[in-house]
């Protein structure tokens, strides 16, 4: 039952204005995400790393950042 009341936590972040915000974010990054999640899932996180560290030294990245992390911890996420 926990998991079923987490996946739904989840879902309803990952629809939210900020998540989406930061994907719109995300998209603009130099480098392509695909691919930098792609090497990540291949055991290569460098670039993927290198792109949340730009985004993170962003006002407006950090910023959606820290919201959807509050968001998280007020759905019992964190």
């Amino acid at each position: 039952m926990e998991f079923e009341k987490n996946r739904e936590a989840i879902a309803r972040l990952a629809q939210s204005s900020d998540a989406q915000k930061l994907k719109e974010l995300l998209k603009q990054q130099s480098g392509g995400v695909q691919q930098a999640a792609q090497a990540a899932a291949a055991g290569n996180p460098s670039q993927l790393m290198a792109i949340m560290d730009q985004l993170m030294h962003s006002k407006e990245g950090a910023e959606l950042v820290g919201r959807i992390e509050s968001q998280a911890k007020k759905a019992g996420l964190g």
